[in-house]
């Protein structure tokens, strides 16, 4: 009976009520704390911090209250040495206060690897194993012998290269290759190809880029990695074959109706 009564008394109401109201306080404030740990509502838009200075895009991130760890360093010869070149998340991302910032920076200097045994490989291995391992070509050196293409010695600013040098990456490297006995190749088809493209088809071809001539349609940079061939010395439609280590001019242009007709013209020659 005495049970019944305390359940039924103003003493357990009171209490009951109390405890309540101490529970949803304590429920109300812990939810605050979560709110506040995580940021909760505060969004921030990651600034573009691509190509600026280390110190100017670290002081942009401090300012808009995010961090940032570097993350990478690699090479471009392009942009400035310290600059940031990457970043994570990418720029207009919303993220949280206090966000972390991977960054990406341009090496001061190009990373050194060593350079490849080349000699007495066909070019097209040789022409393989120099982008693999991050060089470029630059120019085909035709002398005497027996066979052809074949890799005699490589060079660099005329300099004679051995396997285990240490070379920039991303260094041109000449190949001095076996020019054969009268031996002569088909120029390429370049017409429609944009410069990279053609660059390369030229080379494959045991070829050299010549001289390269925009039309006035290009006018800024955007325009000449656009552009395309509308014509090439050693026309295509010629048939012509021509001495290994030629150089081959290309001009370009972004009309493109004038590439329209350049390649009609050639198709209306070859048949």
């Amino acid at each position: 009976m005495r049970l019944r009564q305390f359940f039924k008394s103003g003493i357990f109401y009171k209490n009951l009520g109390l405890s309540i109201i101490i529970a949803v306080v304590l429920v109300w404030i812990t939810l605050q704390s979560l709110r506040l740990y995580t940021n909760h509502g505060e969004e921030i838009e990651v600034p573009s911090l691509y190509g600026m200075s280390l110190e100017e895009g670290t002081n942009l991130i401090k300012e808009t209250n995010l961090r940032y760890s570097i993350y990478d360093s690699v090479y471009n010869s392009v942009l400035p040495a310290g600059s940031i070149i990457d970043q994570s998340p990418k720029a207009n991302a919303v993220v949280k206060r206090n966000r972390n910032i991977f960054l990406t920076i341009n090496s001061l200097k190009p990373e050194q690897i060593r350079f490849p045994n080349l000699i007495d490989n066909s070019f097209r291995q040789a022409y393989e194993i120099l982008s693999t391992n991050g060089f470029k070509i630059g120019t085909l050196k035709y002398v005497d012998s027996d066979f052809y293409n074949l890799v005699l010695y490589a060079e660099f600013k005329g300099d004679s290269l051995k396997q285990g040098d240490f070379i920039d990456k991303g260094t041109s490297i000449d190949l001095v290759l076996g020019k054969g006995n009268n031996v002569k190749v088909l120029t390429p088809e370049l017409v429609g190809r944009h410069y990279n493209d053609a660059k390369e088809h030229i080379l494959l071809s045991n070829l050299n880029f010549g001289r390269i001539t925009f039309d006035n349609s290009v006018s800024n940079l955007t325009d000449s990695l656009n552009a395309q061939v509308y014509q090439q010395s050693h026309a295509y439609e010629d048939q012509s074959k021509i001495t290994p280590g030629s150089k081959i001019n290309i001009w370009l242009t972004t009309d493109s109706l004038k590439i329209k007709n350049a390649q009609a013209y050639i198709q209306s020659q070859l048949k």
